[in-house]
């Protein structure tokens, strides 16, 4: 009934298209939970396209986008988000005078529903972006990014909407075209429409930023079901939709308010034709004198049918190799519920005999995952449970010393939901 797996360098993990599963520090879990380090997440059928700036050149990387501007003000760094498995990432320049910045920008062949996570470190003197990364949909598709700044979509024709790190205020924000968008006081002219969300989500330069955007399209094509969020290091900072949140209009910026009237949600199309179909990395600068100079890098971007999350770190994250000898005995399984797979992990406080069992809630015991001499540090075990009945399981970890005398015994409950 059971089948497992061991290792000799661990980490902990697991998939659930379920309600949120348990979150670490606040995190909100999704699909990279079960892949640390985002290993093999590519081959996860909900990926559509995946970029770790491995390549061994940039006309290498160059090659799996649709189009890309300035790629001679791109290079390949060292600089790498601290749980990346690669040993590179992208910078891009702008050198005002001389270029406006860059982009890479990928054709897709269409979705409803569309997540794209990436990290983001701004360099500490970077100077207000004018315009950042996108997402959205043309009808016809097209391997570039089209115009249309200042003009408002027919419904038909095409939606996009942008992370941005909002000018000298520095704080994330959606900025975003679609049929109903609202227009400023300039009669017949429509630039972006902006949601301030509610507390703010400052953006820290110098460091490494995971986001992640969501866009789901509206169907029917008369409702106004249509969705957009954003995660800033795996929290929700503002989630749109038919009903939600509450909120109220001044021109063309949106402020969420519980007490207002309820967000009317986003009819982006009014044809099938037009769907979400492209992603747009992109860094765009244009204010500021001739030489100014400013970079941003980019790795570790995601897109996909579902909710992706932040990368999920090896145990060197979790647990380094160099706790004192104070640290006790640890067990944890992670996401839970299960679906189909579970990573479980342990430290051990000094070499132990060790003992790791799954027991139902009956007390029954469903087997040992693992039985045998272990090292001081991290280990794991990972546990199949697509035989496994649903329903609530506890795994007991029993260590014992030289004598075969047990020391302590820990118990983590898990639940099995297929």
């Amino acid at each position: 009934m059971l089948r497992i797996s061991t290792g000799l360098s661990f980490c902990f993990c697991l998939v659930t298209s379920l309600a949120p599963a348990r979150a670490v520090s606040g995190v909100q879990p999704g699909l990279a939970s079960a892949y640390p380090c985002d290993a093999g997440i590519e081959s996860h059928p909900s990926v559509v396209f995946t970029e770790d700036f491995e390549e061994p050149t940039l006309g290498d990387m160059a090659g799996r986008w649709s189009d890309v501007s300035n790629l001679e003000g791109m290079s390949l760094v060292s600089d790498v988000p601290p749980a990346s498995p690669g040993a590179q990432a992208l910078q891009m320049t702008s050198r005002l005078g001389e270029n406006t910045g860059g982009h890479l920008y990928k054709r897709l062949i269409g979705y409803d529903t569309l997540y794209a996570r990436f990290y983001v470190k701004f360099a500490e003197s970077c100077h207000p972006v004018h315009h950042f990364v996108h997402m959205g949909g043309y009808n016809p598709p097209t391997d570039w990014p089209q115009g249309g700044a200042g003009e408002r979509p027919n419904g038909d024709d095409r939606f996009s909407s942008g992370i941005e790190p909002m000018g000298e205020v520095w704080r994330w924000d959606f900025y975003t075209y679609w049929m109903h968008m609202r227009g400023n006081p300039v009669p017949n002219t429509y630039w972006g429409n902006d949601f301030n969300p509610d507390p703010p989500s400052p953006v820290t330069r110098g460091e490494w930023t995971c986001v992640e955007v969501m866009m789901r399209c509206n169907d029917p094509l008369d409702s106004y079901s249509g969705e957009q969020a954003f995660w800033i290091n795996g929290t929700n900072v503002i989630h749109l939709g038919e009903g939600f949140p509450g909120g109220y209009w001044i021109w063309d910026s949106f402020y969420p308010d519980p007490d207002s009237a309820p967000f009317e949600g986003y009819q982006w199309r009014f044809v099938d034709a037009l769907d979400i179909n492209w992603f747009w990395l992109l860094f765009y600068m244009t204010e500021g004198p001739d030489g100014q100079l400013d970079s941003v890098t980019f790795d570790d971007v995601v897109i996909a049918t579902e909710y992706i999350g932040p990368l999920y770190p090896g145990v060197e994250e979790v647990w380094p190799r160099d706790l004192p000898s104070s640290v006790p005995l640890r067990l944890e399984s992670f996401p839970n519920p299960v679906r189909s797979c579970c990573r479980i992990e342990y430290f051990l406080p000094a070499r132990s005999g060790v003992e790791l069992s799954v027991f139902d809630a009956a007390g029954r015991n469903m087997g040992t995952l693992f039985e045998g001499e272990q090292e001081r540090g991290a280990h794991f075990v990972d546990w199949h449970v697509h035989d496994v009945p649903a329903g609530a399981y506890f795994v007991r970890l029993r260590r014992t010393i030289g004598s075969g005398e047990v020391e302590m015994d820990m118990t983590e409950l898990l639940i099995i939901s297929h």
